[in-house]
């Protein structure tokens, strides 16, 4: 019996543009789903063919409030009822076959042993790593920099709830949020790399990720969306620049040092 999972796809409307990409490609490589499908917006709505999407719009009924990313990631937390999500974000695009069996498989295993989370897809540099008893699954390390991961994931959406904090970025969640004493002590697992790769194929395949600072990755993208006839209007977000890195103005020292204070306390 398949564990119930509902599939949450963390957005904001100024991505809009990501959407029926996403979903184009959704639908190709995962045929006939399933499952519900939370978009989470700040007010927009969006539906496409044959999936069963819903809109969180978390600030439908406040248009002129700006929530953080977390705030709008926890209100949206708030509207799921199943045990078990799986875990994206708007640019992930997919390039291949979701393995829906095994993706199966370990949202079973998740709800049977209580773990806070399995990631579907690892980055390097996200380890250590260490095997375990399941084949195809490694702990990640309780040490590991990057212990709580926004890539490809099955997640308890209670684990992931506690991980949260409402003033933290993407980037704070990954980085300080590995660091808390939750995170720490949570039972963290990751695919086997050495089965689950590029080579031998991804559990859900896409290239991290679609956009790069605000920026479309055309290693990612550009040859992807062609063969699907994919039409979108990459002038304006304009192409990441790995040679030429976009500089982002630093937010005052005593904001960043108060952030840190409350992530990490």
């Amino acid at each position: 019996m398949t564990v119930p999972l509902t599939i949450l796809v963390n957005s904001t409307d100024s991505f809009e543009d990501c959407w029926r990409p996403f979903f184009t490609l959704f639908a190709t490589y995962w045929p006939n789903c399933p499952h519900p499908i939370l978009l989470n917006t700040e007010t927009k709505e969006f539906h496409y063919p044959a999936l069963d999407i819903h809109c969180s719009q978390i600030a439908r009924d406040e248009p002129n409030s700006s929530p953080t990313w977390s705030e709008c990631l926890i209100r949206c937390l708030e509207k799921i009822d199943t045990e078990v999500i799986l875990y994206l974000q708007e640019d992930y695009f997919l390039n291949g076959a979701v393995m829906v069996d095994q993706l199966h498989e370990f949202a079973a295993v998740i709800a049977s042993e209580k773990y806070a989370c399995i990631r579907l897809l690892e980055c390097d540099g996200a380890g250590p790593w260490h095997a375990t008893d399941h084949p195809l699954l490694w702990e990640v390390d309780r040490k590991s920099r990057y212990r709580i991961s926004l890539q490809a994931a099955l997640w308890r959406t209670d684990a992931l709830r506690r991980c949260i904090r409402p003033h933290e970025s993407p980037w704070q969640l990954e980085v300080w949020g590995s660091q808390r004493k939750y995170s720490r002590n949570m039972p963290i697992f990751c695919v086997n790399r050495d089965r689950f790769n590029d080579e031998n194929g991804q559990v859900f395949p896409y290239v991290p990720t679609g956009v790069v600072k605000g920026l479309w990755n055309p290693q990612a993208v550009v040859d992807l969306f062609a063969r699907h006839e994919i039409e979108v209007d990459f002038a304006r977000r304009g192409f990441n620049d790995p040679g030429h890195p976009q500089k982002r103005k630093k937010r005052p020292i005593l904001c960043r040092t108060w952030d840190r204070i409350r992530s990490l306390t």
